[in-house]
């Protein structure tokens, strides 16, 4: 069975939203900025197909607060097994999906059967499940608690201790209360734990526990050697004072991690054979490793059901194949989007294993090769620096990730988070030509940016340019320090410019000197940009950074073109309305072209 289609209206941040999910998509990964509605998805996925009947909301779950608009969420499924086909369950509901993913009242030959699943919330605040079909005047009949619980749904959450207890509710609950008659053996079990209660524990319970103790360690929850039921003192209702427990330490006791972990493996034992996982930020309390091992357990094909995780990690993304990914964007109005990145696309994979951040980011700042990088994280230490002393937004609260480029594939790295629903800004260098036109047609992009030095300049010539004698001094003496062997800097330093020009007879590595024996100051500044980058002073993303405050504090920047395309940088990052077509002015136009 599979989610295909999902539909929202009014519920929480979401005003609006239709999502057809591709078949197939057995893992999908819900990523996008902080507050783009991914929890709110899952929330309304679990809410509408969960056997839950008491649900409680709140004026607060409505879009706005608005209650005179009803809460609408609708869940389309297809793969229905034989169970959920009988009339008397869900087999006079049937729709038809066509490969577009519209619905249609009756399925045809072209079509894949489905039911679509609909909760409904009004100003009463009264939950409402029933069957949709399209076409129909109102919701054709009640879904109940217990046809919900044939579709098998349920969601990790935030409330783990309480499924590492035998509770009704809890996952250890259901587990014993379906196998082995939980009420009687609770109570039985109350009641001898005045003498002794490791003596009233049966097979069953110590079977089952050592099935959890299995299962946690295929998740990569540690190694537990002795897990058993024993008694929970710290709570004092008589049907909840049984817990695992490892040794005679409870299993609530432990860390994070390995409590969460414990909690998925009771509950995914307790939903054996259910159709939909929830995993609300899967990486929430793990270790690296442990996530890992977690994400290779979930996407096994050998499982049967769906699962849906939201994650903001990038070790997540990096362990991901693109076509496990969805794009979720919080547009104006309460209007989301959500896009399933395409399976089999090498270009997305590829940047997805270079720059994960970027995928979790809101706002892309691009630069074009190591130094471009470096450069821009320079810039952006202090612009947030003084962000933070006017009171003003930094760049993470704004959701801005700069990351590296790859020279000519820049443009394409770009264009395929623009095309996700991304704000990208580009900083390159203008010396290839073919590579400029590519930009300017990135450019015209409405939510796109680029920043370009003048003339075919590169970082290196675009800084240079704005530096006196004394600027470009520093700029040497920075290189001889961040370069490998800085005790031998000097003497290769000076090689290396002899070698491009540099006449024979000058021997010191202060500018002023060139420049009293007849060197120009603009060739000085040819000469030294020439061979920064020839000889790669700079070529390193730490290189690059230190270059940050060379630029800023450089005398002559202030009327210079090197400071309008600073400015125009600062501007695209920092533009605190996002870039929707029609916004972009021709001031901006002219800064950054």
């Amino acid at each position: 069975m599979e989610i295909r289609r999902i539909e929202i209206q009014n519920f929480r941040g979401i005003k609006s939203l239709a999502w057809n999910i591709p078949a197939g998509r057995r893992f999908l990964a819900l990523i996008g900025p902080g507050d783009s509605t991914k929890s709110s998805i899952l929330s309304a996925i679990d809410m509408t197909l969960s056997d839950r009947w008491n649900l409680s909301f709140a004026d607060t779950d409505f879009y706005q607060a608005d209650v005179t608009q009803p809460i609408s969420i609708r869940v389309t499924l297809t793969g229905l097994p034989p169970e959920l086909r009988q009339h008397n369950v869900l087999g006079l509901h049937l729709n038809g999906l066509d490969s577009a993913g519209e619905l249609h009242q009756d399925p045809e030959d072209d079509h894949e059967v489905c039911v679509t699943i609909c909760l409904t919330v009004d100003g009463e605040l009264e939950p409402k499940w029933t069957a949709f079909r399209p076409g129909k005047g109102a919701d054709e009949a009640t879904i109940s608690s217990a046809t919900r619980r044939l579709i098998g749904t349920y969601k990790v959450d935030e409330r783990i201790d309480a499924h590492l207890r035998w509770t009704k509710t809890s996952a250890l609950g259901r587990l014993t209360e379906s196998k082995h008659g939980a009420a009687k053996l609770l109570v039985d079990a109350n009641r001898t734990a005045r003498i002794a209660v490791a003596d009233s524990i049966p097979d069953e319970l110590e079977r089952l526990a050592k099935s959890i103790q299995g299962k946690m360690h295929d998740l990569g929850s540690g190694e537990f050697r002795s897990l058993q039921p024993g008694l929970d003192q710290s709570l004092s209702n008589s049907s909840g004072n049984l817990a695992l427990y490892e040794g005679a330490v409870p299993l609530t006791n432990y860390g994070l991690g390995s409590r969460r972990l414990a909690g998925i493996a009771a509950q995914q034992l307790a939903h054996d054979g259910k159709a939909f996982l929830l995993v609300d930020e899967i990486e929430y309390g793990l270790e690296p490793h442990r996530l890992v091992n977690l994400l290779a357990q979930l996407r096994r094909t050998d499982v049967s059901g769906q699962v849906f995780v939201t994650t903001h990690s990038p070790t997540v993304l990096r362990h991901l194949d693109a076509q496990d990914l969805a794009v979720v964007r919080s547009l104006p109005d309460g209007l989301v989007e959500v896009k399933c990145l395409a399976a089999g696309d090498d270009d997305i994979q590829k940047l997805l294993r270079a720059s994960p951040e970027a995928f979790l980011a809101r706002r892309v700042v691009i630069g074009e090769g190591k130094t471009e990088f470096g450069l821009m994280l320079g810039l952006l230490d202090q612009w947030d620096a003084d962000a933070a002393v006017n009171g003003t937004p930094v760049s993470a609260a704004l959701g801005v990730v700069a990351t590296e480029g790859s020279g000519s594939e820049t443009v394409a790295r770009g264009e395929i988070l623009d095309d996700l629903g991304y704000e990208v800004t580009l900083l390159m260098d203008s010396d290839v030509d073919a590579v400029n036109v590519k930009a300017d047609a990135f450019g015209t992009r409405p939510r796109a940016a680029v920043v370009r030095w003048r003339d075919g300049f590169n970082v290196e010539r675009a800084l240079c340019e704005v530096l006196d004698a004394d600027g470009l001094t520093t700029l040497i003496e920075l290189g001889i320090a961040l370069s490998e062997n800085p005790e031998d800097g000097s003497t290769n330093f000076l090689t290396h410019l002899k070698n491009s020009a540099l006449p024979r007879e000058l021997t010191s590595l202060k500018v002023g000197d060139w420049i009293s024996s007849g060197y120009t100051l603009n060739e000085a500044r040819e000469l030294i940009a020439r061979v920064a980058s020839k000889k790669s002073w700079f070529k390193q993303v730490h290189r690059g950074r230190a270059l940050a405050s060379l630029l800023m504090d450089a005398r002559h920047l202030q009327n210079s073109d090197e400071l309008a395309k600073v400015n125009a940088l600062q501007a695209a990052i920092f533009d605190p309305r996002p870039m929707f077509a029609g916004e972009v002015n021709a001031s901006k136009d002219a800064a950054v072209s």
